[in-house]
């Protein structure tokens, strides 16, 4: 084999390798930011330690898959809104759904033992058990399915509250969010090629079932943009960036 053959063959060895390195190796990065959008003076970490806090299940919301109507694909916000109602989708993707919801369930629980080592935490899974044993299914499962459009009321607060034999309530909303951008024209491999950008954004709320009253509300998300070639996050990673913030815009 002459000199000029093996340098052919060295360079094509060389470009195999990082155009696997391109398609097997790269992944994008999680990013997260959180914002708090109120906060009751009286509220503070210590009042929940000493009182306690019941999670209530997330109600998650699934956004389908469209191309991004802005170029900079920043962050959409939640179709929930303090003050705002919002509209769900008409066809929910279930499965994801609800593999989202039990991931945040469990990654909410975590974290807040996490940051409140001593506070008497009442789990999603046991809040649903104390709900259905003191005969309020429905009431809970009507709460599940129109929060999101009509708020809370004070008699359902109330009642919850009663029933989990915990003063302070936990309530929050996830939105999970897909965008395609025009196809890319960095690279020649990528030509045709659509970027992605997916979001998970879980807004919280804490309210005193005792005495009706809204002590915090905010947000916190988890996203990436998802480039040509690059492998897809993990549930569990963006679920858990989205939580991170949260309790960040909680305990600053």
């Amino acid at each position: 084999m002459g000199v000029f053959s093996r340098s052919k063959c060295f360079l094509a060895v060389l470009l195999v390798t990082v155009l696997s390195a391109c398609f097997a190796g790269c992944y994008s990065k999680i990013k997260g930011w959180s914002e708090e959008s109120f906060r009751q003076e009286s509220f503070t970490e210590s009042v929940l330690n000493h009182e306690g806090l019941a999670l209530l299940p997330v109600i998650v919301l699934m956004r389908p898959v469209e191309k991004s109507p802005e170029k900079g694909g920043e962050i959409v916000s939640a179709p929930y809104a303090p003050g705002k109602s919002a509209e769900k989708p008409e066809e929910k993707q279930g499965n994801v759904a609800s593999a989202y919801r039990i991931i945040l369930n469990e990654t909410l629980l975590s974290q807040f033992q996490s940051k409140l080592p001593e506070i008497r935490l009442i789990t999603p899974g046991d809040a649903l058990i104390r709900l259905n044993d003191a005969g309020m299914a429905a009431a809970y499962s009507k709460f599940d399915t129109e929060f999101t459009q009509t708020g809370l009321d004070a008699n359902t607060l109330q009642s919850f509250g009663k029933a989990l034999n915990s003063r302070f309530l936990f309530i929050s909303i996830a939105v999970v969010s897909e965008y395609k951008t025009d196809a890319s024209m960095t690279l020649v491999w990528t030509i045709g090629r659509k970027s992605e950008f997916r979001s998970v954004k879980i807004s919280g709320q804490i309210w005193d079932t005792k005495t009706c009253q809204h002590l915090w509300e905010g947000s916190g998300v988890g996203y990436n943009r998802l480039a040509p070639f690059e492998g897809s996050p993990l549930l569990e990673e963006m679920s858990s960036q989205a939580v991170k913030s949260l309790l960040e815009a909680i305990f600053r």
